[in-house]
């Protein structure tokens, strides 16, 4: 949360996709940091950390269905706790400098404040996901296993899930995993023979196709779509 903060101060000065790729410069800051730093890696010699056995109150944590549901679990909770904190004061402050951040210096709402707290609760889920990603999911940490290109998915997972919303950041992610799949299971069902690479090519087309439409057509992503979809569903097949 600290770590977020101080990357944060340049959100006073610029804003935008402009504050997205600044603040990149905390990844490399963190590359060179655990590159030099022995005490980041418990003075590991291969740089890397392993993770220990898994327990939460005597409960052993070592099958892949296990992992799987305290994953969830704790995405549930904070996706709530994230739900109720956006309802909240704070949270309409966070939306009023988003929609225009000098209207909201006029009504008397901090931006260094609003902005500052932001990239603190974002910057503390995020340590949260990826300590799970690490000591969960890869069973080990080390600088190499994250590399430029995951903060560029997850950023691309943001813009095509839509931008400012929760549920945006549950469809982005979803859909960079299943379309993946999509790619390399569905063609052989149909008989349609689809190699490897030819697959890995159409996943990275489809996803720069999908960024640039989003950010042209439809900034709110999936997720103003999906809420497009509900509510003509609602009314459908008498839509007056």
């Amino acid at each position: 949360m600290v770590f977020g903060m101080v990357f944060g101060l340049p959100s006073l000065r610029i804003r935008g996709l402009y504050l997205a790729v600044a603040t990149l410069a905390a990844q490399f800051f963190m590359d060179w940091l655990t590159s030099r730093a022995a005490w980041v890696t418990n003075h590991s010699s291969s740089g890397s950390v392993s993770a220990g056995q898994l327990s939460i109150a005597g409960w052993q944590i070592d099958t892949p269905m296990e992992k799987y549901l305290l994953c969830l679990a704790i995405l549930c909770l904070i996706a709530l706790a994230a739900k109720n904190l956006v309802r909240s004061a704070i949270g309409r402050e966070w939306m009023a400098i988003r929609d225009m951040d000098v209207a909201a210096a006029v009504i008397g709402i901090r931006p260094m404040y609003a902005k500052l707290s932001a990239f603190g609760v974002s910057s503390f889920i995020v340590g949260v996901a990826g300590a799970l990603w690490a000591f969960v999911h890869l069973g080990a940490w080390e600088p190499a296993a994250f590399s430029i290109d995951r903060s560029f998915q997850l950023l691309f997972m943001i813009i095509i899930g839509g931008l400012g919303s929760i549920v945006g950041s549950l469809f982005g992610a979803a859909f960079f995993v299943l379309l993946p799949l999509f790619l390399n299971y569905v063609p052989h069902w149909l008989g349609l023979p689809l190699s490897t690479a030819t697959a890995t090519y159409l996943e990275h087309m489809i996803f720069g196709a999908l960024i640039v439409f989003f950010l042209i057509v439809e900034p709110h992503g999936l997720a103003r779509l999906w809420s497009t979809a509900r509510q003509k569903l609602r009314v459908w097949p008498f839509p007056h």
